[in-house]
């Protein structure tokens, strides 16, 4: 991976009527009383600021954002949002847009804070699900180990297998719903039989079909069937009908994007990786970029019925 700055290239008036479209697609309003009559009040800077003329409140189009009181031009807030959304390191992303590696992380953290504090826990579409589990190596980056009873992870230091997050292995649950594609990821303390059937619960309708691995966890849910993978088998005809409609193969190809996700942070603090994981969700299940992504991003709240 190679830095090519772009932002000089940006036109930052094109950038600012991008924003202004997708953060207020219903025309911009004051955030206090919703009042549409304004008048500039200081049209110079690289956000023009207005004057609410019932209020009398300031504002602009990135006031209650994430962006708000940055003083970052157009162009950047734009290309740090397509960054974040495409999983650019902080690091590459503090190079390319000419800004500190504390100031990139903490405006990431932001957008990122948005996505996991309102990502959806509504109940899923479908009928027939998978479910499965992965287990990402995940320890304290950057956290400085001055105990000497907790000293930094070395890499590839626990064997392969079930993790904990105690042990800098959490666990990451991916259901995928195989009428919609929709997928939903959850970062726990352990695999244990309670989280499973908490999450199984939180996502599933009543009735669902579950196909999974032999994780004992699974157990108790109604509907359920299994592959061993322990045995070599990883697709099973369970009816008769000739197609092997039991497999969790779908969860698996999805650990492997995940992974893909992931790898490029070259590590990933285990207290923010439900964060890096909700915006790899989100951008997963919606494909492309959407007024409601960028104000679920920016703002924290949006509708969870659709990404679209």
């Amino acid at each position: 991976m190679f830095d090519f700055p772009i932002s000089e290239l940006m036109d930052d008036s094109a950038c600012l009527g991008w924003l202004e479209r997708h953060l207020h697609p219903a025309g911009l309003c004051c955030p206090r009383c919703g009042s549409r009559t304004r008048r500039d009040f200081r049209p110079a800077q690289a956000f023009p600021s207005y004057r609410c003329r019932d209020c009398d409140r300031p504002y602009t189009v990135v006031t209650g954002t994430a962006f708000e009181k940055t003083r970052q031009r157009p162009a950047t807030v734009v290309l740090l949002l397509r960054g974040v959304t495409q999983g650019v390191s902080s690091a590459q992303l503090s190079r390319e847009l000419d800004l500190s590696y504390k100031q990139t992380l903490t405006l990431r953290q932001r957008l990122q804070d948005h996505a996991n504090e309102t990502a959806p826990i509504e109940l899923m579409q479908g009928i027939h699900f998978e479910s499965d589990e992965v287990y990402q190596n995940a320890g304290k980056k950057s956290d400085p180990h001055r105990d000497p009873n907790d000293p930094p992870r070395r890499r590839a230091n626990t064997k392969p297998g079930h993790g904990t997050f105690t042990k800098d292995r959490p666990p990451i649950f991916q259901v995928i719903s195989r009428q919609t594609g929709e997928v939903r990821i959850w970062v726990t303390e352990t695999a244990d039989k309670e989280t499973c059937q908490a999450i199984l619960t939180t996502l599933l309708p009543p009735g669902s079909i579950l196909s999974s691995d032999e994780l004992a966890g699974y157990g108790p849910w109604p509907d359920h069937f299994t592959v061993c993978h322990s045995q070599k088998e990883y697709a099973r005809d369970a009816d008769g009908d000739g197609v092997r409609e039991v497999h969790c193969n779908t969860c698996e190809g999805a650990h492997t994007g995940l992974r893909t996700f992931l790898r490029i942070f070259r590590g990933v603090h285990k207290a923010y990786l439900a964060c890096y994981l909700a915006v790899y969700e989100a951008m997963r299940n919606a494909k492309r970029i959407t007024p409601a992504i960028i104000q679920w991003l920016c703002f924290g709240t949006r509708s969870h019925t659709s990404y679209t």
